[in-house]
């Protein structure tokens, strides 16, 4: 078995195959896949009758090196393993920033080492450019501590003209941006190149990392700042999407979407600092309605808001009381598709307005699991012109993912099913 596995590694490069985070068959949190995971995960697959603690179940320790999440430690999770032999990860990642901060409190951005191992950053790069990766260079010696954080301060470090580490001097916008990671020349730790990308923030919110059931990272709203600790859950509401009707085989313009206030107030669907009303749009904007600002539309709290495609195909069973809008032109992808419920943000230098998320459900339906990291797609089918909508489990969870929506009937402007 050495044999075969020593053959199947020769002439792979460390540093060539590094990947965005550790790779799968690090066993023992130090970011790279070596003999010593396949120490753990052949002590672990010999010891399974006595771990496990009941049949088909793996627990504990066991559990890690379930790599294929099959409740067995065996030959296959070996081959994976094999698959990924001598790979090193990239184990220092941007966690979160706040890139709006309020009044004279700086902008920040924090690091988070997601390995077992002090990682020694000292000649990495920080840049809000990839032309130009070099604007913030580590001092030799920075240290990141395992499963630790560092944070840096605008007005400290990369905005600062006498920290001797700022090559060029950058700052972040408040209307969204990239960020960008180097390992630069890190013989341990070659070839990494972190992407971070987020969108337009409000007053004194934060973005940061947050991993849905799909295994899938996204930088996302936080629900409060935190600086050099755990990321906080992502700020859901105060007006969720709750329902999607995207598909119906009988009558293709009775599609809708259902709106739901969470909040312990009324919220106006209408900023009157840009006086400018929200919006609902999808992916490629073919829906782009603007709610009414004549007079603007408030939600109470608990109160539904439905928005159809043709006011003359309304849903049935929509409860008296509600209030129902047209977005008229467009129509919801039957494939999946994303849809934004979006404030107003800043206006740019060039009269540009941004937009900010208040909620976001990027669907599919059941059938591309090309789009996700395991190739199966865990969106209900039965959403997908079955006479079922896609319904909003618990309305003040996370909604951009999948194990927060389940297929079943439609309740337009109700409580979901």
């Amino acid at each position: 078995m050495r044999r075969e596995l020593t053959s199947v590694i020769l002439g792979l490069c460390i540093c060539a195959c590094a990947q965005a985070e550790c790779p799968p068959g690090d066993l023992n949190g130090d970011c790279r896949t070596d003999i010593a995971d396949l120490y753990i995960l052949s002590a672990l697959w010999l010891a399974e009758p006595n771990l496990v603690a009941e049949p088909n179940a793996v627990v504990g320790q066991n559990a890690a090196a379930d790599l294929n999440d099959d409740k067995h430690v065996n030959a296959t999770d070996l081959a994976i393993l094999a698959a990924q032999w001598e790979r090193t990860g990239c184990p220092v990642v941007i966690n979160e920033v706040l890139a709006h901060a309020h009044a004279a409190a700086p902008d920040w951005i924090e690091l988070y080492n997601l390995s077992s191992i002090p990682v020694d950053i000292g000649g990495w790069l920080l840049s809000d450019k990839k032309s130009n990766l070099s604007k913030y260079q580590f001092a030799p010696g920075t240290i990141v501590p395992p499963l630790g954080y560092r944070v840096l301060y605008e007005n400290t470090t990369f905005g600062n003209p006498q920290d001797p580490n700022t090559r060029i001097l950058f700052a972040m916008s408040e209307n969204g941006e990239t960020l960008y990671l180097s390992s630069n020349t890190d013989p341990t730790f070659c070839d990494c190149l972190m992407e971070t990308a987020f969108g337009a923030s409000a007053t004194s919110y934060s973005y940061g990392r947050y991993r849905k059931s799909t295994g899938e990272v996204v930088f996302v709203t936080m629900s409060e700042q935190t600086p050099g600790r755990p990321n906080a859950y992502p700020l859901v509401g105060p007006v969720v999407i709750n329902e999607i009707m995207y598909h119906l085989r009988s009558d293709a313009d009775a599609e809708y979407v259902e709106l739901y206030n969470i909040s312990d107030g009324s919220v106006t669907l209408f900023d009157y600092v840009a006086m400018e009303p929200w919006r609902l749009t999808d992916g490629d904007e073919a829906i782009n309605f603007r709610f009414p600002s004549d007079p603007p539309v408030t939600l109470e709290k608990g109160e539904y808001l439905l928005l159809v495609k043709d006011l003359g195909v309304i849903p049935r069973g929509v409860p008296s009381g509600v209030k129902v809008f047209a977005w008229g032109d467009g129509r919801l992808a039957n494939q999946g598709d994303l849809l934004r419920l979006v404030k107003p943000g800043d206006v740019d230098d060039l009269g540009t307005r941004y937009w900010i998320d208040v909620d976001r459900v990027d669907f599919s339906d059941g059938s591309h699991g090309a789009r996700f990291p395991n190739g199966v797609d865990p969106w209900p089918a039965e959403a997908d012109g079955a006479g079922l909508s896609l319904n909003r489990l618990f309305p003040k969870k996370f909604g951009d993912d999948p194990n927060n929506w389940q297929a079943t009937i439609t309740t337009p402007g109700s409580t979901n099913d």
